[in-house]
């Protein structure tokens, strides 16, 4: 089954959180980690993988912390994933170095299907952007809460 790491689960929601915040506001590890039940450790080392991508900016001292580098609809979801996970894969033969490795590389029936998915898995992750994930939070969000207001009538 194909799935995303909680490490780029983590790394959506602390970046959608970011997003939430004024121009200049700084979120931290601990901040992310209490709001959204996420273990501080790895919290921590995602902000840092996300900080040397660039994706994010880290502030130093004692009221430091982090924000988004540049605005969020210039930020693909292959950056974010990227920068967590490396390259997306959706089977480990597709990249070259990894071809002679595969014990089926005779027999193989299904190498080109498997290079049209991962064309498109590419293609779908580069066009989403953070401002589009955001959108659908709170899309999702508004229409939770006109559910509720209707039932408390």
């Amino acid at each position: 089954m194909m799935r995303m790491s909680k490490k780029v689960e983590y790394a959506l929601i602390g970046l959608l959180h970011m997003s939430q915040k004024d121009h200049g506001q700084l979120t931290t590890a601990k901040e992310l980690s209490q709001t959204y039940h996420i273990p501080p450790q790895l919290m921590g080392k995602v902000l840092q993988q996300l900080a040397r991508r660039r994706i994010i900016r880290s502030v130093q001292g004692v009221k430091g912390g982090y924000r988004i580098h540049e605005p969020i609809y210039k930020i693909s979801l292959t950056q974010v994933y990227d920068a967590i996970e490396g390259p997306i894969k959706i089977v480990s033969c597709i990249y070259k170095k990894n071809r002679l490795l595969c014990e089926q590389r005779s027999f193989c029936i299904i190498k080109n299907p498997m290079e049209v998915m991962q064309e498109k898995i590419e293609e779908l992750f580069g066009q989403l952007t953070l401002e589009d994930l955001r959108k659908e939070v709170f899309q999702n969000f508004h229409q939770q809460k006109k559910v509720q207001e209707f039932r408390n009538g």
